[in-house]
């Protein structure tokens, strides 16, 4: 039997490719075929690093291993698939979810495997970067019994981690906690967590109407994408539950904005809003060389060379009143430079008709 037609080769192969994703802190496992051959790199503190390279004939075995692992249909090459596996030092008992995705490509498909957290421990808010007064803010929005919570950024930024830090907060025994999302990223014991499935009829404001009969003191929405599910947001915070969700905006004010754009009318957003927080990840200076490797010959066994060690979570967190202050200070601002405009126009008026010109 040939090398490449060998199961316990690959096995093999998928076990050293998970473990030493584990060893390096890697967030993500990217399996991408090529020409000549499988390349295989690991994102390391945001940046993706090359970790392997294997022969192209092996490629389509591993990805057939990977759908096996994840449950996925190993005849299906054509359309994108996604799934869950577990990966672990012990091979016979994995403990670490992942997230699997499969997206065919020009020479293949494309395995990217998202690594999960997997100790509760991790989702601690003293653990999320915050300074005293931010974390206070976060803390006061979280101990009301109803109102919206939002956490902004860009994909990547982190903000899956704090919703579920925060859901950590809340998880006591007297709390009905609920949550609907895309997909269930993180298993939360005490938390009754649903997965957003469209094409059985499960979109965000089908889950969120059900959940809404199910007698909830909490609701996590994994993200506002579009009105329905707005509208449903707000009108679950103003009656008398405490809502969380995430949004796509560049800052924490840009959130009001949107939520203008998808239809909610300012005084719902006002009255419902507890807190939004934007916030970014920043790779940290790795502890032993102090980010000096790059001026050395030898390597950092820490970092490997890189200078950087773990990420942080840099943040912007505004209360209620915050934003409506900073709003307020903004539309003021705005007023006034339409006002200086105004007059700037009016002079301009009366110089061009003086002058024969004005139109």
């Amino acid at each position: 039997m040939s090398l490449s037609h060998d199961d316990s080769l690959i096995i093999r192969i998928w076990y050293e490719i998970a473990l030493n994703a584990i060893d390096s802190r890697a967030s993500d496992i990217h399996i991408e075929a090529g020409t000549h051959q499988t390349l295989v790199r690991f994102r390391i503190d945001g940046l993706l690093q090359i970790s392997a390279q294997h022969p192209q004939e092996l490629h389509e075995r591993l990805i057939t291993r990977i759908k096996i692992l994840a449950r996925l249909d190993i005849a299906e090459k054509r359309l994108p698939q996604d799934g869950r596996l577990s990966i672990g030092k012990d091979f016979s008992r994995p403990d670490i979810d992942c997230r699997v995705s499969l997206l065919p490509t020009l020479y293949g498909e494309k395995a990217v495997i998202r690594i999960l957290p997997n100790q509760i421990e991790e989702l601690a808010l003293d653990q999320l970067g915050l300074l005293s007064e931010q974390f206070d803010i976060l803390k006061n929005a979280l101990n009301q019994t109803h109102g919206l919570i939002l956490v902004t950024g860009p994909t990547g930024s982190g903000k899956t981690r704090t919703l579920y830090s925060c859901l950590q907060a809340l998880n006591q025994i007297h709390r009905n906690i609920c949550s609907v999302e895309d997909p269930i990223e993180i298993r939360l014991p005490g938390i009754n967590q649903v997965a957003y499935h469209p094409r059985a009829g499960l979109d965000f404001s089908t889950i969120i109407r059900a959940l809404l009969r199910q007698d909830p003191d909490v609701i996590m929405i994994g993200e506002i994408r579009d009105k329905a599910t707005a509208e449903i947001a707000i009108q679950a915070a103003q009656t008398g539950h405490l809502v969380l969700s995430t949004l796509h905006t560049r800052n924490a004010r840009g959130a009001l904005g949107r939520l203008e754009y998808l239809g909610v009318d300012q005084d719902s957003i006002q009255s419902c809003i507890r807190c939004i927080s934007s916030q970014r990840l920043v790779r940290r200076n790795c502890p032993d060389c102090g980010n000096t490797t790059f001026s050395t010959t030898a390597l950092c066994k820490l970092c490997k060379g890189t200078g950087y060690f773990g990420r942080l979570g840099v943040h912007e967190i505004f209360s209620s009143q915050q934003l409506m202050n900073s709003e307020l200070q903004h539309l003021n601002l705005h007023e006034a430079g339409l006002q200086h405009v105004k007059r700037g126009l009016i002079k301009e008026h009366v110089l061009n008709t003086e002058v024969g010109t004005w139109s």
